[in-house]
């Protein structure tokens, strides 16, 4: 269990990092996004032949014509600018929180994204 004065530190880098541009932008595109029932509707169908795929594979099948359509769909997901713009800025604020991280990782001396990059 953390001291409340981590917490509240933690709860404050929090309220920083939502008043962020890039968490703000993030937001609004996927907001965007959400409202594009076009991408939506791609979208869960990408996932579900995604799945479809996975269970084919663990089997040992190879669905070439599967594989065909989620190539396909891939390609019209990139084609929309909600998918695009959405992408853009969570890949953003995904590196800005890596950089958080590593000025914390830096303070205390320890690099604690390398457990992930094993």
């Amino acid at each position: 269990m953390i001291s409340d004065s981590i917490r509240e530190k933690a709860l404050a880098l929090a309220s920083e990092i939502m008043d962020a541009e890039e968490y703000r932008d993030m937001r609004a595109k996927e907001e965007i996004l959400k409202g594009d029932s076009e991408a939506q509707s791609l979208l869960a169908d990408f996932q579900q032949k995604q799945q479809d795929f996975i269970t084919k594979r663990m089997r040992g099948e190879v669905d070439q014509e599967l594989i065909g359509e989620i190539t396909k769909i891939q390609s019209e997901l990139e084609k929309r600018e909600s998918v695009v713009n959405f992408i853009d800025s969570y890949g953003k604020f995904i590196n800005f929180l890596g950089e958080v991280g590593d000025v914390i990782s830096r303070e205390l001396n320890f690099d604690f994204g390398e457990v992930y990059r094993k």
